[in-house]
């Protein structure tokens, strides 16, 4: 074992190093990556230390060795825990749109693999032996988590405990309630493959409803899009091209009211600062709609990062252009 690995193990507790197991078999990984979450730490721990030198180097020359100490320790402490929050965020993050992700791979093959394990059922084979054959490469995701429910079988498990992890592994109500009407059907000891036939006619009535909702909403995530990527970086562009031409001719006139003269041109705005502001909203504009357009469209806003990555970057480069365009009609320098 690696120095990192040892390293990423000794820094999580044993608590935690079982829960980060479970929630990563989510995500198809069967083993903790302690050597990426070692390499992570030294990582944090480098920057921290960078950090800390550039900003307090200063106190050097202008503060006393034991106000140096004490702000030397806070500042490394604090760099070094929010380092690794942001970096667990990010790992967070990461996983969520992944379990997401395989979530959905999971639903949309599901009524293929059920109807697979009704058609091995009539042909007489065991509920165990349908879902063994009933594998298939082609379910991706699905077939890996039924070879684990078929081997834990084979090995002696009982098959509506195995059924009942393998549906409580995933946020997933479709596939909860499918495997809840398989297990009460085997309780039962009925014509299985009956009751599977009516579970896949839901399964699929249910995929379809979600396709009408899909494009019953599609109008406002055309609006949402529209709004989030073109109209409201044009818009902020805009508005610093009349604030600029606002406040040039406010350099120029004066109002007299009964004696007092009121200076258009006090109190000034900051370009910069005006324009760094619009360039974080767009990106936050960009990254509320992504989420709104992921609920609408996926049902879950964790399906939102891939829009943001691709809105965010989009209304970044319009804005850009658009700034210059209107910039440069307007005569305004940038």
């Amino acid at each position: 074992m690696s120095f990192f690995y040892n390293l990423g193990k000794s820094i999580l507790p044993e608590r935690i190093r079982q829960r980060i197991g479970i929630y990563l078999e989510k995500t198809g990984k069967y083993e903790v990556p302690f050597d990426t979450y070692g390499k992570v730490f030294v990582f944090s721990f480098a920057i921290s230390i960078l950090a800390y030198a550039l900003l307090l180097y200063s106190y050097l020359k202008s503060a006393g060795l034991a106000l140096f100490l004490i702000l030397s320790f806070l500042s490394l402490t604090a760099l070094q825990l929010g380092l690794v929050f942001v970096m667990l965020i990010g790992f967070w993050l990461y996983y969520e749109f992944v379990i997401f992700r395989r979530t959905r791979e999971i639903e949309e093959v599901l009524p293929d693999f059920l109807e697979q394990v009704s058609v091995n059922l009539r042909a007489g084979m065991s509920f165990d032996r349908a879902l063994w054959n009933s594998v298939n490469p082609d379910f991706g995701v699905l077939e890996r988590e039924i070879e684990i429910v078929s081997k834990k079988v084979m090995t002696g498990d009982d098959t509506e405990q195995a059924l009942k992890e393998f549906a409580n592994k995933y946020n997933s109500t479709l596939l909860q309630e499918s495997m809840d009407m398989i297990i009460i059907g085997i309780r039962a000891g009925g014509n299985i493959s009956e009751l599977i036939d009516r579970v896949v006619a839901n399964v699929k009535e249910a995929h379809y409803l979600n396709e009408e909702l899909i494009a019953s909403v599609t109008s406002y995530v055309i609006f949402i899009s529209v709004i989030a990527v073109v109209i409201s970086p044009v818009l902020f562009a805009l508005s610093f091209n009349l604030m600029q031409i606002i406040q040039g001719l406010g350099d120029k006139l004066t109002v007299t009211n009964y004696g007092n003269v009121l200076n258009f041109g006090d109190n000034l705005l900051n370009p910069k600062d005006f324009i760094l502001f619009s360039k974080i909203a767009i990106v936050i504009i960009a990254g509320i709609s992504s989420l709104i357009i992921a609920d609408l469209r996926e049902g879950s806003i964790k399906a939102g990062l891939k829009y943001i990555v691709l809105f965010a970057p989009i209304a970044y480069i319009i804005y850009l252009v658009a700034l210059a365009g209107l910039s440069g009609a307007f005569g305004v320098v940038v």
